[in-house]
């Protein structure tokens, strides 16, 4: 047995020296084969093409409609763009041919980008008053999630409260109050 394991033990070691004449840097070695790392494949392939037509759409909308133009988004698995715009003759007609193959839907805003900026930075000028009041406007938006061109979103703690100062403030603003929170910044511990 003491002879065998000898045996087997003494083979790995002879090998050591030739693996170790192999690896030191005075033995040339063959350079290591190149490889190609596989191009890499979005998992929506239209999505970059959907960009740059929203980039392009959005560009010359906001620069030349902007009373009818409200924002751009995209509807990435039906591979479609959507245009929010207050309805407008000639606007569509100007508007679909810049985004070249790709399918584009308009969906009808109640008012423009420009208008709802406006309101925005009305109510952010009022934030010392609406403190005065009590009234907590914890943030305020318009592009987003349903309410996309229809109106000004203040979130504020107690909405029940708020709604109606609010609301009445700014009787001529399209103005929509709902629960929201502080911000809370994320720190690492």
């Amino acid at each position: 047995m003491r002879r065998r394991l000898a045996a087997l033990l003494s083979v790995p070691l002879l090998a050591l020296p030739t693996a170790c004449a192999a690896a030191s840097p005075t033995t040339p070695q063959s350079p290591p084969a190149l490889t190609t790392p596989a191009p890499a494949q979005s998992y929506w392939p239209v999505q970059d093409v959907l960009m740059a037509a929203a980039g392009t759409v959005e560009t010359h909308a906001a620069r030349n409609w902007s009373r009818a133009y409200t924002s751009v988004s995209l509807d990435v698995p039906g591979g479609v763009l959507l245009v929010h715009r207050v309805p407008t003759p000639g606007f569509d007609a100007e508007i679909r041919p810049l985004a070249r193959g790709v399918t584009v839907r308009f969906v009808d805003a109640a008012y423009s980008a420009r208008t709802l900026d406006g309101w925005f930075e009305r109510v952010q000028a009022d934030m010392d008053y609406w403190r005065r009041q009590g009234v907590m406007i914890h943030s305020l938006w318009w592009n987003g999630e349903g309410s996309t061109g229809r109106c000004l979103t203040a979130e504020v703690g107690n909405p029940q409260r708020d709604a109606v100062l609010i609301t009445r403030h700014y009787a001529d603003m399209s103005i929509c109050v709902r629960q929201g929170w502080p911000a809370e910044p994320l720190t690492a511990n």
